[in-house]
């Protein structure tokens, strides 16, 4: 059985916790109760290290390792990312400026040069951003992007799957 290291990124709010419980059964997290009026304005719990989980998929153990969206917490990106095999990187498609955020981490993993997909979550909801709308003001073709209920196991799966098979 091959194993493949996935890390998860993207902004603050963007689902990177519900994607991972949704995927495992297993997931760890370090979420606390956010203290920052603004930050709890949108969410009451953030993770501040990392989420991890793992699952099988076509025979391959998949370790998911979740990292904080909060820009205190980038550091967290040069730690969690040795070793990585491909990212999934979330947006939340309601937020445009969380949208604009997402540059930041595409930036970070394209020198990589390792697989990966922008999920975009959230698209279940009417006020979304359309995965068009989100290609143009990321300026990334539109086959990087892929819709995503983070909460949904099947929408969870096939994303993942998707980033599985860039790997082999």
């Amino acid at each position: 059985m091959g194993e493949y290291k996935i890390i998860i990124t993207g902004h603050f709010s963007a689902g990177k916790t519900e994607l991972i419980r949704s995927l495992t059964k297993n997931h760890i997290s370090t979420e606390v109760l956010l203290t920052e009026d603004k930050e709890r304005r949108e969410k009451d719990f953030t993770t501040v290290a990392m989420d991890y989980g793992t699952i099988e998929i076509d025979g391959k153990k998949i370790h998911l390792f979740g990292t904080p969206g909060q820009e205190r917490f980038d550091f967290m990106l040069d730690v969690l990312s040795k070793n990585f095999d491909g990212v999934l990187i979330l947006l939340d498609s309601t937020n445009k400026k969380g949208i604009e955020e997402t540059k930041k981490f595409l930036d970070y993993f394209i020198k990589h040069k390792k697989p990966f997909i922008v999920a975009c979550n959230k698209q279940d909801l009417e006020n979304k951003y359309s995965i068009e709308e989100i290609s143009n003001i990321l300026d990334l073709p539109p086959s990087y992007l892929r819709p995503l209920v983070a909460k949904d196991l099947n929408s969870a799966k096939e994303v993942l799957k998707d980033l599985i098979k860039k790997l082999y």
